[in-house]
């Protein structure tokens, strides 16, 4: 089941976002307080349109962070983030995830989504058979000291 986000969410999606991208491709290793400071910061800008997956067990697997913004053309989503706890990854919690998101995005009227990913070819696919595209206008650029 897919449910609006709630500040009582945010324990647990942090531990998951720590559990994700602890693992490949990323092998990122967040502190608590910096992966809890990351969620509610992401809440805090997208609490109004941003979702949880939870299991039959009312156990939260998944998470969505969506932000409506404004470009030319009008109202546009980005995709924040998206993370599904790695033990029930290739389930079809992601795919799920999106179909509600374009759902929800229809019914506010909203066309554009843009999202960044990680240059591996197994999200890229992903996003790809749900039918984002990539693009040659733009490059994502990091700084790192």
């Amino acid at each position: 089941m897919i449910r609006k986000i709630k500040p009582s969410d945010l324990l647990v999606c942090a531990n998951i976002l720590e559990d994700a991208y602890s693992k490949f491709p990323y092998g990122e290793i967040f502190k608590e307080e910096n992966s809890n400071k990351y969620i509610l910061e992401k809440y805090n800008n997208c609490k109004d349109d941003s979702f949880v997956f939870v299991d039959d067990q009312q156990k939260i697997i998944a998470f969505m962070f969506l932000k409506i913004s404004f470009w030319a053309n009008g109202p546009q989503a980005i995709l924040e983030e998206i993370v599904v706890s790695p033990s029930v990854q290739n389930s079809g919690i992601g795919k799920e995830l999106l179909s509600h998101m374009h759902c929800y995005l229809n019914s506010l009227g909203i066309k554009s989504i843009i999202l960044w990913a990680k240059n591996d070819r197994r999200l890229l696919n992903f996003y790809k058979k749900q039918g984002f595209s990539s693009t040659d206008d733009f490059v994502m650029m990091f700084y790192n000291k």
